[in-house]
């Protein structure tokens, strides 16, 4: 059995093969795209792509900060706000309106940022047991645990997914991820 997962999960691993699964359809969905199709909008008002993939990873790095509760996102310690050329204090990650105005940078820029949340995300669950999900966060928010915070991140990035997805589609109706992508998570394991 060397190499194979075991046929039962606990809790914990789960949430990582959930996370591991949106991270690689995010990155097999956007790895080739170009800058028109990156702002591209379906409407006037509605959200592109690159603004899609930065509320995303934004959101990620604000709530794994929030429920480790520790230090400062990675867009300010790392320094991810001067390679978007936005200010430290850029709008809330869920200010949708405040958003639309903000500078979207290159691809690259995205994907490399979308790539260090999600490995210091990963660090986080990793050395997390199961018994950990129930602790209640302390930002005072009742009856929301670490758990809680966790699956609400899953559902998030993968609604947002669902959007880039959609976006996609609509600019090539032959566009769709490659067969397995979300299924076979062992080469990234």
């Amino acid at each position: 059995m060397v190499g194979q997962r075991p046929l039962f999960m606990n809790a914990t691993d789960l949430i990582s093969e959930c996370l591991i699964s949106v991270h690689v359809r995010l990155i097999t969905t956007s790895k080739d795209l170009t800058n028109a199709q990156l702002l591209w909008r379906p409407t006037p008002v509605a959200n592109h792509i690159g603004f899609i993939l930065w509320h995303m990873n934004r959101h990620q790095d604000t709530q794994i900060t929030r429920t480790a509760a520790s230090g400062e996102d990675l867009w300010i310690t790392d320094g991810w706000f001067n390679r978007f050329s936005q200010n430290p204090d850029s709008p809330d990650p869920g200010d949708r309106l405040g958003l639309r105005a903000l500078p979207i940078p290159s691809l690259d820029v995205l994907l490399g940022y979308s790539e260090a949340v999600h490995k210091r995300t990963m660090a986080f669950v990793s050395g997390l047991d199961s018994n950990q999900l129930d602790h209640p966060l302390t930002d005072g928010i009742e009856n929301y645990s670490v758990g809680n915070c966790l699956r609400h991140l899953i559902t998030h990035q993968n609604n947002h997914h669902g959007q880039i997805d959609y976006i996609r589609g609509l600019q090539d109706e032959k566009w769709d991820l490659p067969t397995g992508t979300g299924v076979r998570l062992d080469s990234y394991l």
